[in-house]
């Protein structure tokens, strides 16, 4: 005679726990997807300086010193100073706005060199320090996070030791 029905679909129970399934994914996926993206953005700022690297390389080979200022790497004049030396801003020193480096700072260290420094804008901070000497005819360079160890998840592997009172590298 007449067939039962039955009515198809998802029970209340179902749809409560799948949504509470993508809410616990969503709350570990989007904390490591951000920083991901915070790391990412971060490299822009370290291949900056590994592009300047030639320039300060080759104002040493010119005049057997390193360059004491933004001007003798071919950077902008500073519009500021910090710590002795010139501070600017990271989109006028390097001409491109960025989402993590708010700052750049070149600060002497006699009678060691000098340290190129890259300030974060907003949290968390990630500072890169990137030591610059001049040793048996040539140029070092060293990057470091100044042993805060907060920045480390947000920088390459190789500038996580050291401190920038550190010069015996």
């Amino acid at each position: 005679m007449f067939a039962q029905h039955r009515a198809r679909g998802f029970s209340l129970v179902e749809l409560m726990i799948t949504v509470a399934i993508i809410g616990i994914l969503a709350a570990i996926g989007i904390p490591a997807y951000e920083n991901y993206i915070r790391r990412a953005a971060s490299m822009d700022g370290y291949l900056q300086f590994g592009a300047l690297k030639a320039s300060i390389t080759e104002y040493y080979v010119a005049n057997g010193v390193l360059p004491a200022s933004f001007t003798d790497m071919g950077l902008p004049p500073a519009t500021g100073t910090a710590h002795g030396g010139d501070e600017g801003s990271y989109q006028y020193v390097f001409g491109i706005e960025s989402d993590v480096w708010s700052s750049v700072e070149y600060q002497p260290k006699p009678p060691n060199g000098y340290v190129f420094v890259l300030r974060s804008s907003g949290e968390p901070d990630i500072g890169l320090h990137f030591q610059i000497k001049a040793e048996q005819g040539g140029i070092r360079v060293r990057c470091t996070i100044n042993e805060i160890a907060e920045r480390g998840p947000y920088v390459p592997a190789q500038c996580r030791d050291g401190s920038v009172d550190e010069w015996n590298w």
